[in-house]
């Protein structure tokens, strides 16, 4: 197509130019011969000449042309034989300047070089065209996408396909994008920035209308051991479940909102975790919440069939309200999450709806926390110790470690409070290791002044089992302060124990055997079977205090004391009484065979200094002897007949 163009427009050209030479030869010589002018003409003889019939001049002048032996000659006129005639030589060289030829030839160059202007232009814009077209290309090739094929196409309709095709990637990646910036990519549900967006709006809108809203925070109960024991995998596949079975909730109470644009259920989210969030945008009955709610907790309480196992697990929901709880996104979701982690202290499984005495409690949370944080660094934690004693001889068996928090201005803060505090923010660590490292400290000043029969006792919680590698956090520890592993006692709560993974079980038992002894401590408050008792790693079961309280009162208590005492001398296992505050419970419990009590009959716990002072300083010599002391009980609480001990 491009090689005829050219071919044309060269024949065009030759043809003007041959034209324009005819007309301007012609007309020369036709004015020239008609007024004489100075040219020089020569008279010749017809018959001295011959007329040249195929001459190149025949082609461009309309005068015959002879020659004779000198010249070539085109006749102006003839009279007989006499011929007019002009040498070729001199029309080209003389006639043609006085014509219009040279005017003719600057014209059609100004029209000329225009178009050969335009041409080459139009030449390098075709070739940055081709460039861009190719750039196009590999943007389609990157896209996975071919254009339309169309005949005849050129590059200004190659490149206006393909760069429809383009926009339309370009229009559907970004769609892609925006939805998966604000879709959590394992259930599909928007996520908790995209959701705040959303009550934004809702609640602007609520605010201009006097409508009632709420929002349920849900967190699902029993999600943990889905993950340890089944692994991430399925405790994926159960929120994928619970966000499936979540949406059937939304859909069928009518609560959905979706977004036309992007296809997403707005009033649906997964926050993060196992915590999911559910928006209801007209709450015209206040039991609508509630109802909803109880939709969630009997869908979710149903099985979970992955493969061939059978899950079951549950859910804590807290409810907020617009406007009574909150009258913002952020501060709503929090609120609600306070109701929620409400639901879980009362007793899981379980829903609850914010009120204020709530907020309380979460302001006195996160005031504590950050106090214990100042504590932490300002060193306003302390130790004390109170002893656990043999029934028989009240010699002391071992010292369990209490951490106290004294307050520049509040006071003592009991561990009851500030201790769970410090476990749901994970500062249990920082904490904890701070404590083992005093105890261990404290007692191997303890073993080196004599007292080489007592151990010290330190609590271990689930937080600490779970971040923590067991076995070489204790080695590490005991070995930097120079104390024996049999000097150290572990207590670990029965609640701990059955959640303990085999990592946790297996460093226990390395722990049991480099000397260090585990304790089960409240035993009684969990669920652990009797099967998994045989099975743990444990030398000591501690009695929780609520048994021991309840003894002289409820038979059924008692008779629960002797199957754990039985129980112990069955295994082999070192049974301790918690919270003995009272002779007849001292004479209770060693009518039981229990073997170790622990308890303000006995002693508070102390300072190190009480400690010392009670201990080393009057007991030297018994100490010495027997690589322990004795606590005796209180004078105003002791039992009847009280074994006297004496000392050195």
């Amino acid at each position: 197509m491009r090689i005829s163009k050219v071919i044309l427009v060269a024949c065009g050209l030759l043809v003007g130019l041959y034209l324009l030479v005819i007309l301007t030869l012609s007309q020369s010589l036709h004015a020239f011969n008609r007024d004489n002018s100075n040219v020089n003409l020569q008279q010749l003889d017809q018959r001295d000449v011959v007329q040249l019939d195929n001459h190149w001049a025949n082609w461009l002048l309309h005068y015959d042309i002879v020659e004779d032996e000198q010249n070539t000659y085109a006749v102006l006129s003839k009279a007989g034989f006499q011929l007019n005639a002009v040498s070729l030589n001199h029309i080209l060289s003389n006639v043609m300047l006085f014509s219009n030829l040279p005017l003719l030839l600057l014209g059609g160059f100004a029209i000329g070089m225009p178009f050969y202007i335009t041409r080459r232009q139009k030449k390098n814009l075709d070739a940055s065209l081709e460039v861009v077209n190719n750039e196009t290309n590999k943007l389609l090739a990157a896209f996975n996408t071919t254009p339309p094929n169309i005949e005849q196409q050129n590059t200004i309709s190659k490149l206006s396909l393909a760069l429809i095709e383009l926009n339309k990637q370009i229009n559907d990646q970004q769609h892609k994008n925006f939805i998966s910036q604000h879709q959590d990519k394992l259930t599909g549900l928007i996520d908790r920035h995209a959701y705040l967006h959303h009550l934004q709006s809702q609640l602007e809108q609520a605010q201009a209308l006097k409508k009632r809203q709420a929002l349920l925070f849900i967190d699902l109960d029993g999600f943990k051991q889905v993950n340890d024991s089944f692994g991430h995998s399925f405790g994926d596949e159960v929120l994928i479940q619970v966000a499936q079975r979540l949406t059937t909730v939304v859909r069928n109470r009518k609560l959905s909102h979706l977004a036309a644009s992007l296809g997403l259920e707005l009033n649906l989210s997964r926050l993060g975790g196992d915590e999911f969030s559910i928006f209801i945008e007209n709450l015209n009955d206040d039991n609508l919440a509630i109802e909803v709610a109880q939709n969630v907790l009997q869908e979710i309480e149903g099985d979970f069939v992955l493969g061939n196992k059978l899950i079951k697990i549950g859910a804590s929901i807290g409810i907020a309200v617009y406007p009574d709880s909150a009258a913002n996104p952020n501060t709503l979701l929090q609120m609600a999450d306070v109701a929620m982690y409400r639901a879980k202290t009362d007793g899981r499984g379980i829903y609850r709806v914010y009120s204020p005495e709530m907020g309380n409690k979460m302001r006195r949370y996160h005031y504590l926390l950050e106090e214990m944080r100042l504590a932490m660094t300002s060193n306003s934690f302390s130790l004390s110790f109170q002893p656990i004693v043999n029934v028989n001889d009240f010699s002391i068996d071992y010292f369990e470690c209490l951490v106290r928090w004294h307050h520049p201005i509040e006071g003592s803060i009991p561990p009851a409070e500030f201790i769970p505090i410090a476990e749901d923010s994970n500062l249990i660590l920082e904490l904890g290791n701070w404590i083992l490292l005093e105890a261990c400290r404290q007692m191997a000043a303890w073993y080196n002044a004599g007292m080489n029969k007592v151990r010290i006792s330190v609590n271990i919680s689930g937080v600490q089992l779970s971040h923590i590698p067991l076995y070489d956090w204790v080695m590490d520890t005991i070995i930097k302060v120079g104390l024996p592993p049999k000097a150290l006692l572990l207590e670990i709560t029965e609640t701990c124990f059955i959640e303990a993974s085999e990592k946790v079980i297996a460093d226990l038992e390395k722990l049991r055997e480099s000397g260090v002894l585990i304790a089960i401590d409240d035993f009684g408050t969990g669920f652990s079977s009797l099967s998994t008792l045989a099975n743990l790693p444990v030398d000591v079961i501690k009695i929780d205090k609520l048994f021991i309280d309840q003894a002289n009162i409820n038979p059924k208590y008692e008779k629960i004391l002797n199957s754990i005492s039985g129980l112990g001398k069955t295994l082999d296992l070192k049974i301790v009484a918690e919270g003995v505050e009272t002779a007849p419970q001292f004479e209770l419990v060693k009518k039981l065979g229990i073997d170790c009590i622990q308890g303000y009959l006995i002693s508070r716990p102390e300072t190190s200094k009480d400690v010392g002072s009670k201990m080393i300083s009057q007991n030297i010599n018994y100490i010495a002897m027997t690589g322990t002391g004795v606590y005796a009980p209180q004078a105003d609480k002791a039992p009847a007949p009280v074994v006297q001990i004496k000392a050195g």
